[in-house]
């Protein structure tokens, strides 16, 4: 019912869009609109655009999708998508703002803090990153052929599904376990940091049902949020998979971001 009601309508329309945009190499036009202005901001090459802004709107795992998907088709160089894959790999603006502000944390004022926190620190370490692999980076300008026919938009509707199908199998295998843990671990002290940290939404919801504090609780939830949960884990590698990107790297950039949410969160609660 998760996949069905909220990740089946928010993601299935940009997985089949940015599949079209690739393929059909319109995102190459849209990613010369944006080249200017995201330029200043991370020294990216023009293609890298485009998985930078999906990356942070499209939601949790499109990021890293995008980034495999233009790596294989030649339109990213690896050194690019090593960068970008983890970076780009957010929970959408749409989610934050009606599942973790709007109706669980009650408490609209605190949407702007909340998309800073999530947001500004993968900003910040991307531009890190490219500073440090700037005499090692090698950047795609090439302009790929514009082509839009039935095939690419038959291919992007399929591709699409796929995509969502993997999604929710691993959301109902995790589901199963979340289960499990709780039947079969009936100490709180372990059975809550294991459930919290399985998968996003119904780790949010347990946070939200716990006795703490809400300066605490706010903070675990940017947390989990950040970092994506072992579920979000797994469906990332099932969307690189093919492109070989390093899991090691995205998991020390996903921790270091999820300890930053927390701190961050921790220390703004009460200005919010």
């Amino acid at each position: 019912m998760l996949w069905y009601q909220n990740i089946l309508p928010a993601l299935l329309p940009f997985a089949i869009l940015s599949n079209i945009l690739i393929s059909s190499g319109v995102f190459y036009h849209i990613s010369g609109i944006l080249y200017p202005f995201i330029h200043l901001l991370i020294p990216c090459s023009r293609n890298a655009c485009f998985p930078l802004l999906s990356g942070f709107l499209f939601g949790f795992p499109m990021g890293s999708r995008i980034c495999a998907q233009m790596l294989e088709e030649n339109q990213l160089s690896r050194e690019e998508a090593v960068i970008l894959f983890a970076i780009c790999n957010n929970i959408s603006p749409m989610f934050i703002a009606s599942y973790i502000v709007h109706d669980t944390l009650r408490q609209d004022g605190l949407l702007l803090p909340t998309l800073g926190i999530l947001y500004l620190p993968p900003l910040i370490l991307c531009r890190i990153l490219y500073a440090f692999q700037c005499n090692n980076l090698r950047q795609k300008e090439t302009a790929p052929r514009l082509k839009l026919n039935f095939s690419i938009i038959d291919a992007g509707i399929m591709n699409g599904f796929e995509i969502l199908c993997k999604l929710g199998g691993y959301i109902m295998l995790f589901s199963i376990l979340l289960e499990q843990i709780t039947f079969y671990v009936p100490q709180k002290l372990l059975q809550l940091p294991l459930c919290i940290s399985l998968e996003v939404t119904n780790g949010i919801r347990q946070i939200s049902e716990e006795a703490l504090s809400p300066q605490l609780g706010y903070a675990l939830i940017l947390s989990l949020t950040s970092f994506g949960g072992l579920c979000g884990f797994a469906q990332t590698y099932s969307m690189v998979a093919s492109q070989k990107l390093s899991m090691k790297y995205y998991l020390l950039v996903r921790i270091s971001l999820a300890f930053c949410a927390f701190l961050l969160g921790y220390m703004i609660y009460p200005a919010g």
